[in-house]
């Protein structure tokens, strides 16, 4: 089955991601997206609240009222947004099945977790942007989401209006696994039948044409490649020209691979994978390579 989830705080990005998430799963049958949200309140160590109100000071009594109005109000939102999305999805006549999970916790942790248990095909997740560096895909919670687990991670930036997958861009940079990596990012998406542009900057294009070519010919023999364009590019700064590339072909979606689990920030180079995640106004799709 077709399963995303949905990692959600309520802002206005994760309310895009979710939309984002609702067209991704749109055409395959019987899809589940999963919401969860991870409460922790960051007012109190729960550990050191009593379980009895008569064991309360004045001041722990306040701040459990305040404790729990703000677990209140957050399972309130959580189902506003359950209720928004699935109308949406009955609306434009989707099957798509919805659910919700309010869980205590660390998200860094319980995200984790979930992915254990609801083994999705990929996780959803948005980006403050480049103005929030520490709070954006970098930050505590996404960066590890991305380095422990070998599920793929799409994150889609808090400034972008999208929500169509009709051309990605894949960044190769020659590796030996570049031909599965491409067969699994095609059949990650196979249900939307995107026009991917294999893309690699260059800075020995007659050795680097030759290579290109044998990877074209990998995948002609493992099958079909009728929706797969190579592109061989000069530039000297990397993510500048993949941006670029995205831009005059109406790319939206970059697609970037780690060749194993915690190689996050040395994907290509570490200043690479963090402009384009950070910096790049289109949604991006980090996966893992199968060694």
């Amino acid at each position: 089955m077709f399963r995303i989830l949905i990692p959600v705080d309520f802002s206005e990005g994760s309310h895009k991601a979710c939309l984002y998430a609702l067209q991704l799963a749109a055409s395959v049958p019987d899809a589940k997206l999963l919401l969860l949200h991870c409460f922790q309140d960051y007012l109190v160590d729960d550990d050191l609240i009593p379980n009895s109100a008569a064991g309360m000071t004045p001041s722990e009594q306040i701040t459990d009222r305040v404790l729990h109005r703000n677990e209140l109000e957050a399972q309130q939102q959580l189902d506003e947004l359950y209720k928004d999305l699935l109308h949406r999805s009955r609306a434009a006549g989707h099957t798509l099945h919805i659910e919700r999970s309010f869980i205590h916790g660390l998200p860094e942790e319980e995200i984790l977790e979930q992915i254990e248990r609801f083994r999705p095909v990929v996780v959803v997740m948005s980006t403050k942007g480049e103005s929030s560096i520490g709070r954006a895909v970098f930050g505590t919670v996404s960066t590890k989401v991305i380095e422990e687990t070998s599920v793929p991670v799409l994150t889609v930036p808090n400034q972008y209006e999208g929500a169509t997958v009709s051309k990605v861009l894949y960044a190769t940079d020659f590796g030996k696994t570049d031909a599965s990596d491409i067969e699994q990012l095609r059949k990650l998406l196979q249900h939307l039948q995107p026009m991917i542009y294999c893309v690699h900057i260059s800075d020995d294009p007659e050795e680097d044409r030759e290579r290109l070519l044998e990877l074209q010919q990998k995948l002609q023999h493992g099958s079909p490649e009728n929706n797969i364009r190579y592109a061989l590019l000069e530039g000297s700064d990397v993510a500048e020209s993949l941006q670029d590339f995205a831009q005059s072909e109406g790319v939206d979606l970059l697609a970037l691979t780690t060749r194993e689990r915690n190689t996050f920030d040395s994907l290509f180079s570490p200043s690479l994978a963090k402009k384009m995640v950070l910096h790049a106004p289109l949604p991006v799709l980090v996966f893992h390579s199968k060694l």
